[in-house]
């Protein structure tokens, strides 16, 4: 079994010894292994030398777990070294037989792949004395329910620039109603313009970011104000120089395959982890149960060292666990004949989860179902991720429809018929896999819900949409600078929607006050590149034309958060919502949402003038716009009585704008 804590530097008082998993690395073969340590503080000076120091393998323990999936750990390890007090860089080096010659190679420096806490480049740290932390304060949070979550994605760099940056602007989260982020990649990646999709060190958090002080810091500011984190985490592929590939490419070929023959029979792949498959990156082989094993425990760090509260898988559609078909010399990785089995995910995902209900705060009380956040991203396909056919324990999924229908109607100025099918997953595919809103996990039955968005750190922004009238335009970051006389009051009825959408409402950082950047169509450009977040749009004083309702964008997306919060109705799930009208012409659509007596209707106006809307209120009573109402400078929101449960009544609905009207109970 692959196990964390055998691996890295340990550390005892003023000494350390080194120790790392190198499978097949083995000394009666022709190999060695050294690891390079350095001051930190004298990296740069040419007269201050890397001190070097052999490492050996250990003598296998007959009853000892000496098995790293189906292969032999071969762990080597240094004698215990005294260092002074201080932080050191290390890295290691490999000598061994050439994969094509058989002469004695180096292998170029890799760090450690269980490190940590990393530096620029390869370097992983140390710190003599060993690091020390204060304790965790955060025994009495509790995640919320995936039927509470209000989720908020940001990037850390483009968001507040390092950890403590973020802490800083939790207020501001927490006053858009948000209770749970999802933080782009924070592992510790080669170039620090990347977002984080080519990882490097699976346990070492981006050191440029805060490293581990700061991320537990940010953690425990996170939770005592009773937000949720998410860590965005990329297992289905790898960058060059993650250790495990560039520490074994002058001794091993990749394969294709997870075991091969030869004239000596059948092999594994000498590599733990990696195969020859490119997509992204060198693809992490799922096949193979070392790699189920080392993703297992990187999860199960976190939890334990870190305290996130969940994950979201990038890219599952893209885990290699089944041998991909070609045609024409040519693998279509986005062809239904190569999705996964998704066996990797599944035993990823359940693994997660039975070891999430060790951690108090995931369990509301004992015995109950573990909270855990487990977001998958498989794009148009959460039906069947979300569905008992999965035979997971991920509870939530990208769900990309209503973003690509919202789009469409950004540039083209219309109301997609698509549009009230999207927002409340209507759409026959959901029954056709069986999604019933929950999961069997084991003896526990979990909530299982879409992640609905209408803008990701994948997307071009609504907003530069709107004002661009075309898809991709750029082969770069283009900014419409400036929030002055351009028409930001037309995505008031898309926040709207969004926030009163059946599922787990997603804002990406930046869209509550109309951030608008574009974003090339394809190339390393679409990653490699920073999109700061104007701030200064979040204090813009805005205006607008007549003949639209004009309230500031960040105000309207903190009362949408937090009415989505009270309104139990807001939150329900697909069987609790009803298309009730729909006029494209006019660009108007109208639904419904309730739970037991929390009965809402949402009108929507897309147009530039005021419609007046016929509704089928369905109930009579005094139905108020609690959307008005939440305005505190509102005494009077707008109020409709109705005496006919079966009449139609006509409502104001503003331009570019909406109402959500909720049946008052003390009036019926």
């Amino acid at each position: 079994m692959f196990r964390a804590e055998e691996t890295g530097p340990e550390i005892q008082g003023d000494n350390v010894r080194f120790r790392i998993y190198l499978p097949n690395i083995e000394e009666d073969r022709g190999f060695s292994v050294k690891v390079y340590v350095i001051n930190k503080i004298g990296q740069f000076d040419v007269n201050v030398p890397a001190d070097v120091y052999d490492l050996a393998p250990e003598t296998v323990n007959p009853a000892a777990d000496d098995k790293w999936g189906e292969l032999a750990k071969t762990r080597w390890c240094s004698k215990l070294i005294h260092l002074s007090p201080g932080t050191y860089l290390y890295r290691f080096e490999i000598s061994g037989p050439d994969r094509e010659s058989g002469d004695k190679v180096r292998s170029l420096y890799f760090g450690d792949p269980c490190a940590r806490e990393t530096d620029a480049g390869v370097f992983s740290v140390l710190h003599i004395p060993a690091e020390s932390y204060p304790p965790w304060e955060d025994d009495t949070f509790i995640v919320p329910t995936v039927e509470e979550l209000v989720l908020y994605e940001l990037n850390v760099a483009e968001f507040g620039g390092t950890f403590s940056g973020i802490a800083d602007r939790i207020p501001y989260l927490h006053s858009l109603g948000v209770n749970a982020v999802e933080l782009l990649p924070i592992n510790s990646i080669a170039e620090p313009t990347r977002w984080g999709y080519m990882p490097i060190f699976y346990f070492a958090p981006e050191e440029r970011f805060g490293g581990p002080a700061g991320l537990r810091h940010l953690v425990q500011e996170f939770h005592r104000n009773g937000i949720a984190v998410v860590l965005d985490m990329v297992y289905a592929h790898t960058d060059r120089i993650f250790p495990y590939q560039i520490g074994y490419e002058r001794f091993f070929h990749l394969c294709y395959d997870d075991r091969y023959s030869d004239a000596d029979g059948l092999h594994r792949s000498p590599n733990p982890l990696v195969s020859a498959y490119d997509n992204f990156g060198k693809k992490n082989d799922w096949r193979m149960k070392s790699t189920q094993q080392f993703f297992a425990a990187v999860n199960a760090f976190w939890l334990q060292e870190y305290h996130v509260d969940g994950f979201r898988y990038d890219h599952v559609n893209g885990y290699l666990d089944r041998r991909p078909v070609s045609r024409d010399g040519k693998i279509d990785w986005y062809s239904h004949e190569n999705r996964p089995t998704f066996e990797s995910l599944q035993e990823l995902s359940k693994t997660t989860y039975q070891e999430s209900k060790s951690h108090r705060r995931f369990m509301s009380a004992p015995k109950t179902p573990s909270r855990i956040i487990q977001i998958a991203e498989d794009l148009r396909e959460s039906a069947y991720q979300l569905s008992p056919v999965s035979a997971s324990a991920i509870n939530g999924c990208w769900e990309k429809r209503l973003a690509d229908v919202a789009q469409e109607m950004a540039i083209h100025n219309f109301l997609s018929a698509d549009m009230a099918r999207e927002l409340l997953l209507s759409d026959d595919r959901f029954d056709e896999e069986g999604y019933t809103g929950r999961k069997t996990v084991g003896d526990d039955i979990i909530p299982a819900s879409v992640v609905q968005f209408i803008e990701s750190h994948d997307e071009r922004r609504l907003f530069y949409l709107m004002q661009k009238g075309k898809d991709h335009d750029d082969s770069g970051y283009e900014y419409r600078n400036g929030l002055d006389g351009q028409p930001w009051w037309k995505l008031q009825p898309y926040a709207i929607a969004l926030l009163t959408s059946v599922g787990i409402p997603m804002l990406w950082a930046g869209q509550e006050f109309a951030e608008n950047s574009g974003l090339a169509k394809e190339g390393l450009v679409r990653v490699r590149g920073l999109r700061p977040l104007h701030w200064d749009y979040f204090y813009n004083v805005a205006t607008s034309t007549d003949g639209s309702t004009v309230l500031p964008l960040v105000t309207l997306y903190r009362n949408l958060g937090h009415l989505r919060r009270k309104h139990v109705g807001l939150r329900a799930p697909r069987e609790n919502a009803k298309e009730e009208y729909s006029n494209q012409e006019e660009r108007v659509l109208v639904y419904r949402r309730w739970a037991a007596d929390d009965i809402l209707i949402i009108a929507l106006n897309f147009s530039d003038s005021e419609r007046n809307v016929s509704i089928p209120f369905g109930h009579a009573g005094i139905w108020i716009d609690v959307l008005e109402a939440s305005y505190k400078d509102e005494k009077y929101p707008y109020s409709k009585s109705v005496t006919d449960p079966t009449a139609h009544e006509r409502v104001p609905v503003p331009g570019n704008f909406g109402r959500v009207l909720r049946l008052d109970s003390l009036y019926q």
